[in-house]
């Protein structure tokens, strides 16, 4: 048989491609002399072997308890959970530090919203838009209000005469809620085209603020006696994606900014009037107005911040837990008390810098399995570890004596790899690149992809293993992504935007020299522009881009890309298999996994096997062959488990717990 090389990928001429195709598609990466001989694959399972493997149910994959919404009554700082069903509201009682009650809320698996009225906690819920009361006397919740059309309520804010103000999503409306009666008014759009209302505040003279995302931010007062809407957003924030957060008082009204970091002290009695501090963070998460002063936490770092209005100084009060979220900052007996995302509280004495940091598990809030973003092995001589990731945290799993540690960590991992002994992990939100390292149980920050990259969706090594090939998507608000080198020797970053117009890079294929690149039309808070998912060859020698292919007619994005000899297989996220020879540009077989859903491809043996939310499956002729079935792997994102050369087994989730899939015995 004659072959033919084209950068360093072999390639089938016109009339020899058909027979290639059958030899390969099951046996993948079948020998030349199989090839020749015209071998097919087996199709069944091998002599004195099980048709279904053994499976062991390693326990849940990741346990803990992130927050979303936070609210404040004197001492007691009330919480909401998120990712964890059901969700729950607790109460923090700040001078004991403990959780001294708590109770499940009705429906949702998070809420980002919270505000006390009438001495009761509101929370505002996800991914149905419900309004729950929270009553501390009785400890009990119930449903106020569903909001119709709404999937997320993003804030609360609670005006004069008790009413509650709700900002929406994907409506981008405000809503007026009577917290007695439960009657809600949609007040509409707060800005045409707008998605987000993604922060809400209320003025002592009843004047609701609403703070909207989307491509070009905007601040709207809203007049509750007469129903007018006023634009009075300065040209700073329409610069801006996002105001994140407001707070009012009689005089002025506090907006913090993504994604660069601005806080905004505007005049409410003279709007035209105000001033700008560049945090030179990426976001500035939580405001709040203590006397003359500001409050304010950011992003990337994690860092505290007091703002005198007065004299216009920005101090920096510290940076108890680094790299991560802020759900709400609060004065509570001249301590700066915050809570972080990751489910800890944190406290500064602004007069030593001095802080404390309480895990709310260990101080009594109810932990559950979360969401699990992905899942790693780390497997030699010494460390034996499956590393589950969730939110702010690493669930990992001593696969020797059976211990679940919960790590913490600077964001969601939505992929991670292992190169050398340690986990690379690529972070959402931010595109930041971590290092897990199980001897020492730590995780360290190594760099950051940049140019408003923020939704890491693709990761995989590139030849020579001295690069991370890191696929994102670009902040809210945008239509784009990028293909990034991570040079693991230096820590350095190349960036390369735009590698296909308009999509993010969901998915990477290795060949050599060529990286083949698959795109996703998705996009965070705007309408997609691309409407068709494209895949790219990129030349890793030159960095340029040398084609762009439709393949797949009417996908929107691709999951995995893998290459087997010269031919190119390729997921899609609604589950269409492809095999394709990347250099004619030509598909030559589709299947349709069984769920019809995205997610990962591993090689085994020579052959091609693939993973689901609710299957694994092997490659055959005619098809995908399930193995395992009935998975129904609780994932936050498509499934990204881990095949373990070293234990040949694939750790995946089902339900909301990691097993391990015993393949050597098929």
């Amino acid at each position: 048989m004659r072959l033919l090389t084209f950068d360093s990928i072999t390639v089938l001429t016109e009339k020899e491609g058909a027979r290639m195709f059958l030899m390969l598609v099951v046996g993948f990466t079948a020998s030349a002399s199989a090839i020749a001989a015209g071998a097919a694959p087996a199709s069944g399972p091998l002599p004195g072997k099980s048709s279904r493997p053994r499976i062991d149910d390693l326990g849940t994959g990741v346990l803990s308890s992130p927050i979303t919404g936070a609210t404040q009554d004197g001492g007691s700082i009330y919480l909401v959970t998120r990712g964890v069903t059901p969700a729950v509201v607790a109460r923090y009682d700040v001078a004991t530090g403990r959780v001294v009650a708590s109770a499940p809320l009705p429906a949702g698996t998070g809420g980002w919203a919270a505000a006390m009225s009438g001495g009761k906690v509101y929370t505002g819920m996800y991914p149905t838009a419900d309004i729950d009361r929270y009553d501390p006397a009785t400890n009990t919740a119930s449903r106020v209000v569903q909001l119709p059309g709404e999937q997320y309520i993003w804030d609360l804010a609670t005006a004069p005469d008790g009413t509650l103000y709700a900002g929406t999503y994907p409506g981008g409306e405000l809503f007026a809620v009577s917290p007695d009666t439960g009657q809600a008014r949609n007040l509409g759009a707060v800005v045409a085209g707008q998605l987000y209302v993604r922060a809400v505040a209320a003025a002592p003279d009843g004047t609701i603020y609403a703070g909207t995302g989307g491509a070009s931010a905007h601040i709207v007062a809203y007049d509750p006696s007469t129903g007018q809407k006023t634009d009075i957003s300065p040209p700073e924030v329409r610069e801006e994606t996002f105001v994140y957060d407001l707070a009012a008082n009689a005089d002025h009204l506090v907006a913090g900014t993504q994604p660069t970091g601005r806080l905004l002290i505007i005049n409410r009695r003279d709007p035209s009037q105000y001033k700008v501090v560049d945090t030179g963070q990426g976001v500035v998460d939580s405001v709040a107005i203590n006397g003359g002063h500001v409050l304010l936490t950011t992003r990337a770092s994690g860092s505290v911040y007091d703002y005198d209005i007065a004299a216009g100084t920005l101090t920096e009060l510290g940076d108890p837990i680094a790299n991560d979220e802020t759900r709400g900052v609060f004065s509570v007996g001249g301590r700066v008390v915050g809570v972080a995302g990751s489910g800890e509280m944190w406290s500064i004495d602004p007069a030593t810098g001095t802080h404390t940091i309480t895990d709310l598990v260990t101080a009594g809030i109810p932990a559950g399995p979360e969401p699990v973003q992905s899942v790693a092995v780390l497997h030699d001589e010494k460390v034996a570890q499956a590393c589950v990731a969730g939110n702010f945290s690493l669930g990992v799993h001593d696969l020797r004596t059976g211990k679940l540690t919960r790590v913490r960590d600077g964001g969601e991992a939505k992929k991670a790899l292992p190169v050398d002994g340690r986990l690379y992990m690529a972070i959402y939100p931010g595109a930041f690149v971590d290092t897990y390292d199980p001897t020492s149980g730590t995780v360290d920050r190594k760099a950051a992809i940049g140019g408003e990259q923020n939704r890491p969706m693709a990761m995989r090594l590139m030849p020579g293993g001295r690069e991370l090939g890191i696929g994102t998507l670009i902040d809210y608000g945008k239509s784009g992504g990028a293909f990034s080198l991570f040079d693991l020797r230096t820590n350095a970053v190349e960036r390369y935007n735009e590698v296909i117009p308009h999509q993010a890079v969901s998915a990477i294929g290795v060949a050599g020299p060529v990286v083949y690149l698959g795109g996703n039309t998705y996009t965070d808070g705007i309408d997609p522009v691309a409407t068709e998912a494209s895949l790219a060859a990129f030349d890793l020698r030159t960095r340029t881009v040398l084609w762009l292919w439709n393949a797949i007619p009417g996908a929107l994005g691709y999951d995995d890309l893998i290459m087997g000899g010269p031919l190119l297989y390729g997921l899609t996220n609604s589950g269409t298999i492809f095999v394709a020879d990347p250099v004619r540009r030509k598909v030559l077989r589709t299947y349709a996994t069984a769920d019809q859903s995205g997610g990962m491809f591993f090689e085994r043996g020579g052959q091609l096997y693939g993973a689901t939310r609710d299957t694994v499956f092997r490659l055959a002729v005619n098809g995908p062959k399930t193995l395992v079935s009935g998975l129904a792997g609780v994932w936050f994102n498509e499934p990204a488990p881990a095949y373990d050369e070293a234990s040949d087994s694939l750790y995946t989730i089902r339900g909301n717990n990691l097993v391990r899939i015993h393949l050597g015995e098929i």
